[in-house]
């Protein structure tokens, strides 16, 4: 009895400095993470890794990584239903793509989306969340020609959530320029589209 409460006793001081040193690590690891200027990008529109954010985005180009606020669900009905129905977290940071920018033409169809008559690389538009469990709101089909101010978001990723879905963006939502810092090439393609 008196080796099974000495044991007990352990196991649970074992515990006890493990659980401590997890979270001192943890929060080491947030430290070096914000005196780094890293972020951790979990969603299939980019890589998953971590993502360096490097200052002002201005000018912006085509093609460029940046680091985006969450459109106003009030405003964009797809933004409301993801979070509603938790298909991303509202406080994970967003990196994508810039796809066009002010006087670009954008066409948006089930297939895809072109700026400028260019095809940009896995852009169809998905009606249902993976597994086909629910289904998703796009921005209305059709060509769009962006005003002074406005960014057309792109992510190339399985199941990415971007322009395509919530329409363009006011370039007020830019908060900064990103890049790669160490991350899994090809892991935004690992969970596979349906039909």
């Amino acid at each position: 009895m008196k080796n099974a409460r000495a044991w007990g006793k352990r196991l649970l001081w074992w515990w006890f400095w493990v659980t401590i040193t997890l979270l001192c690590l943890a929060a080491g690891l947030g430290i070096w993470m914000q005196h780094e200027h890293l972020v951790l990008n979990q969603s299939t529109c980019e890589p998953l890794g971590l993502y360096r954010l490097i200052g002002n985005p201005y000018p912006l180009h085509d093609g460029e990584l940046v680091e985006v606020e969450l459109p106003d669900p009030v405003t964009h009905p797809a933004v409301a239903e993801g979070l509603r129905d938790h298909w991303f977290p509202q406080n994970q940071p967003w990196i994508k793509q810039i796809g066009a920018l002010p006087g670009q033409t954008v066409t948006l169809s089930r297939r895809g989306v072109w700026v400028d008559g260019r095809y940009l690389p896995n852009s169809r538009v998905d009606r249902r969340t993976p597994g086909g469990r629910n289904p998703i709101i796009h921005y209305p089909f059709g060509t769009y020609h962006l005003k002074s101010g406005q960014v057309w978001l792109y992510a190339p990723g399985n199941y990415a959530f971007d322009s395509s879905y919530y329409g363009p963006v006011s370039q007020g939502h830019i908060l900064q320029a990103a890049q790669p810092y160490w991350i899994i090439p090809g892991s935004q393609f690992w969970l596979r589209k349906g039909d």
